[in-house]
């Protein structure tokens, strides 16, 4: 077989191609450190790819959601804390009331117990990231006073209620853990962590006998007590009070326990993102070393190529022409 020289021209050609094009693909695949970057290099690669790809982005929002519940709670607990120093420092005011005392007394010890009273308050309706901390499912700041000076929780009277069902927008808010279940909110779930706060929970509602159960109420007849001189009242109400405020540590452990599980849960996604994102460099990253290597090799064969080219190309015209 005669071998022409179109025919030498279009070998050369075809392996000058060849090489560069070998050379650019190493030099893409360096400089973005994946094995493909087109479905097209590799179709069945890129599927398993964007399944993992989704996989890592629902992993990613649920660890971020996992972190605001977990944040909420720890302001809650935070809150409970606060509320629980009032009411501890309004007993130990009202105790201070104990012997013989003047109205005037009484009076400046009933001052300082309204103004731990609007503490109180305020500190009911904190937020946190826009979201009222205690109102449980509403929206809407829980506590207020009435035009009768009682307390409300979610506008019903706390001393009324019977249950936590009377007062409206109570109801429990969870986060779903479970697997396969990527940071949906909803209410009642099955593998769910509670992370709303009731705060009739913390304070208590209802009565027990003709007294208030809840820690506001009893401030609040403490105040009236001392304005009207009823030492002996002072120092019954004083005594629930002081109840009322250590039962409140179930509410800080009750939140402490849903705060450990969130911890756990969320060890367990961040383990998962790191073994999504094993998969996905195994899947579509480059080994660099072995594509160093390469890359070299086709910079000496595209220089070679280049260099056979002087004794394959015919000299032309302008090259006698020097």
């Amino acid at each position: 077989m005669r071998i022409t020289e179109n025919m030498l021209k279009t070998r050369y050609n075809s392996n000058l191609q060849t090489n560069i094009s070998n050379l650019a693909a190493s030099n893409l695949r360096l400089e973005s450190q994946r094995k493909f970057n087109h479905v097209s290099e590799d179709t069945s690669s890129a599927a398993r790819a964007f399944v993992i790809r989704d996989q890592i982005s629902k992993t990613d929002e649920h660890i971020r959601t996992i972190e605001n519940a977990a944040g909420e709670l720890s302001s809650a607990e935070s809150n409970i804390m606060v509320v629980q120093s009032i009411a501890t420092s309004a007993y130990e005011a009202a105790t201070s009331a104990g012997g013989p005392k003047e109205q005037k007394d009484l009076d400046i010890i009933a001052e300082q117990i309204k103004g731990l009273k609007e503490e109180l308050i305020q500190t009911m309706n904190s937020t946190y990231a826009n979201k009222y901390l205690f109102s449980g499912s509403s929206n809407e700041a829980p506590f207020s006073i009435g035009a009768d000076g009682k307390l409300l929780f979610n506008g019903v009277a706390v001393d009324d209620a019977v249950s936590a069902d009377d007062f409206g927008g109570n109801k429990e808010v969870y986060l779903d853990i479970g697997f396969g279940i990527n940071g949906q909110m909803g209410t009642g779930a099955k593998t769910g962590i509670k992370i709303s706060t009731s705060g009739v929970d913390v304070l208590g509602f209802g009565k027990n006998g003709d007294q208030p159960n809840n820690v506001y109420s009893l401030m609040d007849k403490l105040e009236q007590q001392l304005r009207a001189g009823d030492t002996s009242g002072v120092a019954d109400t004083a005594g629930l009070l002081k109840d009322k405020a250590s039962s409140i540590s179930n509410s800080i452990t009750e939140i402490g326990t849903r705060e450990k599980l969130l911890e756990r849960t969320k060890d367990r996604m961040e383990t998962n993102l790191i073994n999504l994102k094993e998969s996905q460099q195994n899947l579509e990253g480059v080994e660099l070393e072995k594509e160093a290597t390469d890359n070299k090799s086709y910079e000496m064969a595209w220089m070679v190529t280049l260099q056979l080219g002087t004794s394959i190309i015919p000299p032309s015209i302008f090259d006698f022409m020097k």
